[in-house]
């Protein structure tokens, strides 16, 4: 008897295709033609096609109905990544068979718990025990290794929906962070041989046992062959390569020395697989895993949403024109809000816990709100159309709408009322919301989480110097208690490069108390300080201990990078006395640095996570006051020409007035005129009048009555009017269409003003000359304001700081590197517009403005500093030209003037 024929299976596509009805056969067909059709076929009352087809659909659908029930759209974000993970028990042993050809095994483990209700705040203490086996059978070695681990989800939604960390894909329980433990294997199985893991007991703190599971990932680290090395490297790309020398170094891949290059290339993972059956040998379970980490709360109770505020802690949220700020909290407590610059008004939180601030800013600023009495934890929100208003890379969740009512509406100093006036009422009016109320969602504080290496008295953090880095950066903070008052901390730093007692650094500062930035374990942060280590050349290794509070982030000057350039959409323009503070950013003058026992210190938990929050600073906030922080303008030497600068700028409502500031009075405006002082009961107004108008007279009405007219005799002159303190109505009368006028009275509601600044002219004939002081240790800045008149152009200024060599600071930590010669390269208008006062032109706020900065750092000796100034022309291959001539203003940050100095406030960054 012949075989049976045997079957052949389908293709994919084939079986995911309905079969073809046969082809009638030749008599039933008849041509017509071009076209065929059918003769004396019987007539049928449903095409073959359409039942084969339903079947297959209902076969589908039931095999799907067999499946597990996926979750509902929007309970959790997909996967990023998923693996099978063995199941480390212990009860049995987890083989694996390790190849002679690996040098280590990177073990990840997970901790599967039972946990009804998310809490990121509980820790999940567990262990296992790898006994190391050879070829022959016989174990050669044996560790242990504790691990700690806890949940990261979010504790506004119910557990396993929304963000995670890792969660089983079957459902039940949570599961914990990843944990990487590395088990070295080329000392013990240089054979190779067998690994085999056993969890220990979980037992948390209390002594009780934990249920949990350890689930594990194994990777075996192989070593590349020089050829297999060589083919690697020509592989890689520009991206690929500059991630992997970023682990190692400061420096570009390419500009690793050939040793360093070999051995990042060395090792490439590949996963190992467990001895015997799943199922009687070991169990496996799919993990779906995500990037998201939840960070340790502060205090019990506090959810993933909310934001503790109070006497000694602020939050800062950044916004780009006038909003309804929604803020929920405890019942009772009061808050204080500043919007930008201005001062702060209170506000109380109603019985329901709730009050809506109206912000009126146009500009981009931060709203800085803190409260009143100890922490207690607040939310905020925006109607819909509003949020987007906030700037930042902010994820916006909905806000859940109040039970009854809007507890109230209050108006801030920053936006509308006088501190007095919000501090009298502080929003006691409420009104009914409908069930139509317009949706609003969460603008959280922009929060970025940074991790900080602990130190320690005798094991050290190991730096490591790149071939051609000269210089070692440590940025610094310590640990504060939060519940002890204390408003400064102490850091203690000791750098070691050689055993003798002048191969090291030390360093002792105290640091004051940050409003804004904590650690994840509950304590206050310190403000940062940037210590800067020349080591002698040829240093390659420097072991860095210190007080055990202290934190440290190494960091280097990033080779070629003369600037910082921020990240969309924090790419904006401020103000020119403020900047960015912790923004992220595309470029950077500074750059981190792994340090080399990273591993180890991370084993050991030897780090903390910072958070700091994303906020705009004026000069002297952040690490320094106004005092620390002193600034003077500058005049150059040989009295080169002289202009008044007048720069537009923002003053907000009950915002001191600064003593450079002056008011358009292009339409009447409601003024403030001192009652005391200098100024008290009379204002100043300056103007300029169209030619139109000479020989007429100009008039200036306080409140509506004519207060002083004089003739037009100069196309620009001042008057000095008599008024009443208070807020008086102000109006110029006779200038013309093209007149223009400004008085020194503050804005009385807030608004629009400009502020005004001596600029000399430099020629590229002409060179300019500042001469001053630097004193032993001072880190000065000199800030040039560089005007092309007329237009927005292009600059180059060359400068040299005469005499200007840096010291030698071996055996000292300083603050800042100084170049003592280079070019400043910028554009007018940059920065702003605006009007050169004296300039012979009607037109007003066309000529550009644009900012440059020369540093002088406590490297130098202390000594007389000249500082010359050159305008070149464009460079060779250039397109365009650059400007013919500039005007300068200067001023010098860091360094106390003689007198009183009413110049304006700039702005100088403490860390890079």
């Amino acid at each position: 008897m012949s075989a049976p024929a045997k079957r052949r299976e389908p293709s994919s596509h084939e079986a995911a295709a309905p079969p073809r009805p046969a082809r009638p056969p030749a008599r039933a067909r008849q041509a017509t033609g071009g076209f065929r059709a059918r003769v004396n076929a019987p007539r049928k009352g449903l095409n073959p096609r359409w039942l084969i087809a339903m079947s297959l659909l209902g076969v589908t659908a039931a095999a799907l109905s067999l499946l597990p029930s996926a979750p509902p759209l929007g309970s959790s974000l997909p996967a990023e990544d998923e693996i099978l993970a063995y199941h480390i028990e212990p009860q049995r042993d987890l083989v694996v068979k390790i190849p002679a050809e690996i040098d280590a095994v990177e073990v990840t483990t997970w901790g599967s718990v039972k946990a009804d209700v998310c809490d990121s705040a509980k820790r999940y203490p567990y262990g296992f025990v790898a006994a190391f086996v050879n070829e022959r059978g016989k174990e050669v070695a044996r560790h242990v290794y504790d691990l700690e681990s806890r949940v990261s989800c979010d504790p506004d939604r119910p557990l396993g929906e929304g963000e995670y960390a890792a969660r089983l894909a079957g459902g039940g329980g949570a599961v914990t962070d990843p944990r990487s433990t590395l088990l070295i294997t080329h000392d013990v199985l240089p054979q190779g041989g067998q690994v085999r893991l056993r969890a220990k007991p979980a037992v948390g703190t209390d002594g009780a046992p934990i249920e949990l599971t350890i689930l594990s990932r194994l990777e075996g680290r192989y070593e590349r062959s020089e050829a297999s090395r060589a083919v690697f490297e020509q592989s890689l790309d520009a991206e690929e390569r500059r991630q992997l020398g970023r682990r190692v170094s400061a420096l570009g891949f390419a500009d690793l020395p050939e040793p360093a290059r070999k051995e990042l290339l060395r090792g490439w993972a590949r996963r190992l697989e467990a001895s015997g059956r799943e199922g009687l040998d070991y169990e496996m379970s799919r993990l779906l895993l995500r990037r998201f980490r939840m960070p340790y709360p502060r205090a019990e109770g506090r959810g993933a949403s909310e934001f503790v505020v109070g006497e000694r802690h602020a939050a800062a949220l950044n916004f780009r024109g006038p909003l309804s700020l929604d803020i929920e909290g405890p019942p009772g407590r009061t808050v204080r809000v500043a919007d930008g610059a201005s001062s702060s008004a209170s506000v109380a939180l109603g019985p329901l816990g709730r009050a809506t601030v109206r912000l009126a800013r146009e500009d981009i600023r931060t709203v800085v709100i803190d409260g009143v009495g100890p922490d207690f934890g607040v939310r905020f929100g925006a109607p819909e159309a509003q949020a987007m208003q906030q700037v930042g890379e902010i994820v916006h969740p909905a806000m859940p709408p109040p039970a009854v009512a809007d507890e109230g509406a209050a108006a801030p100093g920053a936006a509308e009322a006088a501190p007095g006036a919000a501090e009298a009422a502080p929003g006691a009016a409420s009104a009914t919301i409908s069930p139509a109320a317009p949706a609003r969602l969460q603008t959280p504080p922009d929060v970025r989480i940074v991790r900080y290496l602990a130190l320690d008295p005798s094991d050290p953090v190991i730096a490591r110097m790149a071939p051609g880095q000269e210089l070692l950066g440590l940025l610094i903070r310590t640990e504060i208690e939060a519940s002890g008052g204390a408003n400064q901390g102490d850091a203690t730093v000791v750098a070691r490069w050689g055993p003798g007692p002048s191969e090291r650094a030390e360093l002792k500062v105290t640091l004051p108390r940050s409003r804004f930035e904590w650690w994840n374990d509950g304590f206050d942060s310190s403000e940062p300080r940037l210590a800067i280590l020349r080591p002698p050349a040829g240093v390659e290794r420097i072991e860095i201990t210190g007080d055990a509070r202290t934190r440290v982030r190494l960091r280097t000057i990033e080779p070629g990078v003369n600037e910082t350039l921020y990240r969309l959409p924090y790419r904006v323009a401020l103000a020119e006395d403020e900047t960015w503070r912790y923004a992220p950013f595309d470029v950077s003058t500074w750059t981190d640095v792994r340090a080399v026992n990273l591993d180890d210190l991370e084993r050991k938990e030897r780090f903390s996570d910072l958070r700091e929050q994303v906020r705009i600073e004026r000069s002297g906030e952040g690490a320094r006051s106004d005092a620390d922080r002193p600034e003077r303008t500058l005049t150059p030497e040989h009295a080169p020409v002289r202009r008044r600068l007048l720069m537009p700028a923002w003053q907000s409502a009950g915002e001191p007035s600064p003593g450079d500031a002056w008011t358009p009075l292009l339409v009447p405006k409601d003024v403030r005129v001192d009652g005391e002082g200098a100024r008290a009961g009379r204002l100043s107004v300056i103007y300029r009048a169209a030619r139109a108008s000479l020989g007429k007279e100009v008039a200036v009405r306080v409140d509506g009555e004519v207060a002083l007219q004089e003739p037009i005799v100069a196309l620009s002159g001042a008057l000095r009017v008599t008024a009443p303190a208070g807020t008086r109505k102000i109006e110029i009368e006779g200038l013309g269409d093209a007149g223009a006028a400004y008085t020194d009275a503050p804005p009385a509601n807030g608004g629009a003003i400009v502020r005004r600044r001596d600029v000399f002219e430099l020629t590229r004939g002409r060179p300019m000359t500042y001469r001053f002081r630097q004193e032993a240790g001072e880190t000065l800045h000199l800030v040039l304001f560089v005007v092309t008149p007329g237009e927005n152009a292009d600059y180059r200024i060359r400068y040299r700081i005469e005499g200007a060599k840096p010291a030698s600071r071996e055996a000292a930590f300083f603050r800042r590197v100084t170049l003592p010669d280079g070019v400043l390269a910028g554009r007018g208008g940059d920065l702003t517009r605006a009007t050169l006062w004296e300039a012979a032109t009607d037109q007003r706020g066309t000529d550009g403005v644009g900012r440059s900065v020369i540093r002088l750092g406590d490297d130098l000796a202390p000594g007389e500093r000249v500082v010359r100034l050159s305008l070149l022309g464009p460079q060779a291959g250039d397109a365009g030209e650059t400007a013919k001539e500039v005007w300068i203003g200067a001023v010098l940050v860091g360094q106390k003037g003689p007198g009183r100095d009413s110049g304006p406030r700039l702005w100088v960054e403490d860390d890079p």
